[in-house]
């Protein structure tokens, strides 16, 4: 079997369905950690069944962390939507200055806010999300950026939604501050740029 071409079917990529036997293949290769691990965990984060995060697990919190943690963690919260039994991790992880566990984690928690938001309203993680844009050396500030304009709604009436760099005081920023401390009730501490 081709997994690679299992995970494009299961994303929608190519045309057709992935049948159970498929999805075991992928199973096999997580339990045996040899072959493509990227793609097995697309599919069995994509059509396995909630009991599969033990599976998926070993690459959140195991050696190969660095290397697949991101996507654990995607698979394990988007795509099988078990933002519940990781919503403490995920509140450590954006919450923090730098990354715990594997390179890019805060990153990682960043680009799924809109999901634990949507799950958990919590005003706290949506102005953390604001200071992170606003804080000049911080790495993370575009995809804190990008992850304000989806939950906020405002790609439609930003000017550039996709800016690649970071302009503080152009009316997009203006907008996303504005927006952010309206919806997030972010203290007058929060960054305020006129």
């Amino acid at each position: 079997m081709d997994i690679a071409d299992i995970r494009n079917r299961a994303q929608g990529v190519k045309p057709g369905g992935v049948t159970t036997g498929e999805i075991e293949y992928a199973r096999e290769i997580l339990s045996s950690a040899k072959g493509n691990i990227r793609a097995a965990l697309y599919v069995v984060g994509l059509c396995g069944e909630p009991a599969d995060a033990r599976l998926v697990e070993p690459y959140l919190f195991g050696e190969e962390r660095d290397v697949f943690g991101e996507l654990a963690l995607k698979v394990l919260c988007r795509y099988m939507g078990l933002i519940d039994a990781y919503k403490d991790l995920y509140r450590a992880l954006i919450m923090s200055d730098e990354d715990i566990g594997w390179q890019n984690s805060r990153m990682t928690a960043i680009q799924l806010a809109d999901v634990f938001l949507e799950k958990f309203p919590d005003n706290a993680i949506g102005c953390k999300l604001l200071e992170i844009m606003m804080t000049e050396n911080d790495q993370d500030r575009l995809p804190a950026r990008f992850s304000l304009i989806n939950i906020l709604g405002l790609r439609q009436i930003l000017t550039d939604p996709y800016a690649v760099e970071f302009d503080d005081f152009s009316k997009d920023s203006q907008i996303i501050i504005a927006a952010a401390q309206a919806r997030f009730q972010c203290s007058a501490e929060a960054p305020i740029i006129h």
